[in-house]
């Protein structure tokens, strides 16, 4: 999710608390702002400093502004601690220990972030006039299942580009757990926090396994220079459905053809159940290809001379992971001759045709 917002949007927010009115006071002050406009978008004011919208099941953006929002990130950023610890004492792994070691990091800026903000409050601040300098965001955050096998996925991201001498703290954090051989098994990555003028980051983990399984991706972008504020994504999926089994065909249609003349025109159809769809077909008349299509149409004539023969007519079924199935079907062909020479035995007798 790519945004393009002015940094007086980031402005008026960070400083919105300088005076030391509340946020519905704030609001009646600059209805006409920035605010103003987020709330006609979807955001919703969750409490002093912090703003949320959803962005689809299980994913939801917060803005932050002010010692208000900064204290409920950082008690946001307390529980996603407490969860690492705790997956730490169950699989103490090298990236665990380095994941707390960066949220530390994180819990600690925003505690810096707090202080910088209530030191703004504390001077009487209030909001500044608009520029016209533009800044972009990258952010991102999702979670889901796996779409090639069963499991989940966690993605942070976060980015920042800031041509208008200002600086951002960007950091993203994601973990994915699903069951392995009956044991809970999580990989853990974290990417910052760092600070720049023109930052980035990522922080991307899958696991493959099935229930129990979640998945969590997290971005932020916090800048001091705007006094301060910060904007974080998050998204959450705890669904691991795995992938369908490998397709299973089935042929409908007669399994006996008789020709007494001229031409017959059969046809069999395919049924498929499995697998995941689109769905490509290979039809075989005794190993020998002979079409590609959901349906099989064939013409049989009467030959110069009666037979009756056993055919197999096969089936091979290919979905869109490259996984494939097959079935048979036997097909007996009795043809009566296109000509029929009536002649007398050495006895006299007729000879028949068949």
């Amino acid at each position: 999710m790519k945004k393009f917002m002015a940094v007086s949007l980031m402005l008026c927010l960070a400083l919105l608390m300088g005076a030391g009115l509340s946020l519905a006071q704030d609001l009646q002050k600059i209805s006409d702002d920035t605010i103003a406009s987020m709330l006609r978008d979807g955001w919703k004011i969750k409490q002093d400093g912090v703003l949320q919208r959803d962005r689809g099941p299980h994913q939801t953006e917060s803005f932050v502004f002010g010692s208000a929002g900064f204290t409920w990130k950082l008690q946001d950023l307390q529980n996603q601690l407490r969860n690492l610890r705790l997956a730490y004492v169950v699989d103490p792994k090298p990236e665990l220990r380095k994941a707390i070691l960066s949220h530390r990091q994180e819990i600690a800026n925003t505690q810096k972030m707090i202080a910088i903000a209530q030191a703004a409050e504390a001077t009487g601040q209030t909001a500044i006039e608009k520029t016209t300098c533009n800044i972009s965001f990258g952010y991102s955050a999702s979670a889901s299942s796996l779409s090639t096998s069963q499991g989940v996925t966690g993605n942070g991201s976060a980015n920042f580009s800031g041509n208008c001498g200002f600086t951002a703290e960007v950091y993203a954090y994601s973990y994915s757990k699903a069951t392995v051989s009956g044991a809970l098994t999580t990989k853990t990555m974290t990417d910052g926090p760092r600070s720049g003028a023109s930052v980035t980051a990522s922080a991307n983990t899958s696991q493959t396994g099935g229930p129990t399984c979640e998945s969590y991706g997290y971005a932020s972008v916090t800048s001091n220079n705007l006094n301060p504020s910060s904007y974080s994504i998050s998204a959450t999926n705890t669904s691991c459905p795995g992938t369908p089994p490998p397709p299973v065909p089935t042929i409908t249609g007669t399994n006996y053809i008789y020709v007494a003349s001229g031409c017959v025109s059969t046809t069999w159809t395919s049924s498929v159940s499995g697998g995941s769809s689109p769905y490509t077909y290979n039809w075989t008349w005794n190993g020998a290809s002979v079409g590609t299509g959901s349906s099989y149409t064939r013409s049989t004539c009467a030959g110069a001379a009666y037979s009756y023969t056993t055919n197999t007519l096969g089936l091979t079924v290919t979905d869109s992971l490259s996984r494939s199935g097959s079935t048979s079907k036997s097909v007996d062909v009795e043809k009566d001759p296109t000509t029929c020479f009536a002649a007398l035995t050495p006895d006299g007798e007729k000879i028949v045709c068949p």
